[in-house]
């Protein structure tokens, strides 16, 4: 019977996780307290020129399709970890990485938290960014979005697409 009840407790939390990020977004998403919804594109390249990552891991690119975030972008990888953290389930070449993002955007610069996980065998990724700091409209931004894509171009880059919710002032946009 303890088996029985294990599937019950996490069935529990995740519902209850779930309802609390529920309610987090629909506090966080009115259009009067300066919340848009956010999609593009974001295609980006290694790179070692001017890379201080402590892992050797930088990228440099664009975001487009995304209205106030179609900006030139660079990316610095403060952590890795292999078998996304998870050695007894996931293979060596699976990677969790942890980084700074980085949006130079025509109307202010935002700097993201960057977390993200990388399947070697599919060659995708998905990564949650979360704001930490900004210029211009981008201030006092908050909320977290996605971005989801492939390694492309024979391992030199990134392709991928970017979606959810950000606040900021948005001004004249």
């Amino acid at each position: 019977m303890p088996n029985t009840l294990k599937p019950l407790g996490i069935a529990a939390v995740l519902s209850v996780v779930g309802a609390v990020g529920a309610t987090s977004v629909a506090k966080n998403v009115h259009a009067d307290d300066g919340c848009r919804h956010v999609r593009g594109r974001i295609q980006s390249t290694f790179t070692t020129t001017n890379c201080t990552s402590p892992v050797g891991l930088c990228t440099t690119g664009k975001i487009t399709g995304a209205g106030p975030l179609d900006a030139a972008t660079t990316f610095l990888a403060l952590d890795v970890a292999p078998s996304a953290g998870l050695p007894a389930v996931e293979p060596a070449a699976n990677l969790v990485y942890s980084g700074s993002l980085t949006i130079n955007a025509r109307r202010g610069t935002l700097m993201i938290h960057d977390l993200g996980v990388l399947d070697a065998a599919t060659t995708s990724f998905t990564e949650l960014e979360r704001p930490v700091s900004g210029t211009g409209i981008f201030t006092q931004a908050n909320n977290a979005f996605f971005i989801s894509g492939s390694i492309v171009n024979n391992g030199t880059g990134f392709d991928g697409e970017l979606s959810g919710e950000l606040c900021f002032r948005d001004q004249d946009d």
